[in-house]
């Protein structure tokens, strides 16, 4: 018999080393049942923003109130890359690193393709550095694990019109909730740390810092002056978003994401 302080000592040793759960699994009915809502809320994405040059960033926003759309701003002259957030929400207090950013909603949406289901989920900004109203996109893509449950295959994040696809195992930062958020370098957990573009939005799953003026589209900068975890009642059915509805430039949206979700 094992002598009950040397068993305790092993045990916390077998605690402390065992590995956390990684993507885990959810069940068909979880994408159906309840408007999808355990679905959408089971990879919704942690979101970061960065200041660029202590530069308040555009923030996201509600694109409707009590069903009716909201109308974005357009940026105006000279204001592109100066003065990001004109007529935008402001993120909240900046104290630092990793600060808490003020609540926003995430609209989702969630379609079967071929064989596997997608879960979109899109933010509204008022506008980029570019033009008038912007949406910007996640998907997840999740495949069948051979024993009836469903893990998280691929992550598409927009990119000015188009899309960076990762395998899930290759995101830089994932965490399984509000208890690890701060964990860095954390692999295969449930939800993906991205890193939005101060300028255009553009959506990564790093963070870069070295670029912070708005003439490269393609690496702008991104980082985590805030953060937010959406949840609960922040994670919205994109069907709030009505199809009539229209966006300017910003045509990849919870209203054409709901007819060509798979295309994506």
């Amino acid at each position: 018999m094992i002598p009950s302080f040397t068993f305790k000592l092993l045990l916390a040793a077998l605690t402390a080393t065992a590995p956390v759960a990684a993507n885990n699994p959810i069940v068909w009915d979880d994408f159906w049942q309840d408007g999808g809502k355990r679905a959408a809320m089971a990879a919704v994405p942690m979101y970061h923003f960065g200041a660029p040059r202590g530069k308040t960033p555009c923030y996201p926003e509600d694109a409707e109130y009590n069903g009716v759309q909201v109308d974005g701003n357009d940026p105006g002259p000279g204001d592109y890359c100066t003065n990001l957030h004109k007529g935008c929400r402001s993120p909240g207090p900046l104290n630092g690193r990793n600060s808490p950013g003020a609540p926003f909603p995430v609209y989702y949406t969630i379609k079967e393709c071929s064989g596997k289901v997608r879960v979109a989920y899109s933010i509204y900004f008022r506008h980029d550095s570019g033009h008038k109203s912007d949406w910007e996109n996640v998907i997840v893509t999740w495949t069948g694990n051979g024993a009836g449950g469903w893990i998280r295959e691929k992550i598409h994040l927009s990119f000015h019109g188009g899309w960076n696809v990762h395998n899930w195992g290759d995101i830089q930062n994932t965490v399984d909730g509000e208890a690890d958020k701060m964990t860095q370098d954390a692999k295969d957990r449930d939800h993906a740390k991205v890193y939005v573009g101060s300028f255009y939005h553009a959506i990564f799953h790093t963070r870069k810092t070295s670029l912070d003026t708005c003439s490269n589209r393609q690496e702008e900068f991104r980082s985590n002056d805030w953060q937010i975890l959406p949840w609960g009642d922040l994670v919205k059915s994109g069907d709030a978003i009505k199809s009539e509805w229209t966006w300017g430039k910003a045509n990849t949206n919870p209203a054409t994401l709901r007819d060509n979700l798979c295309e994506k």
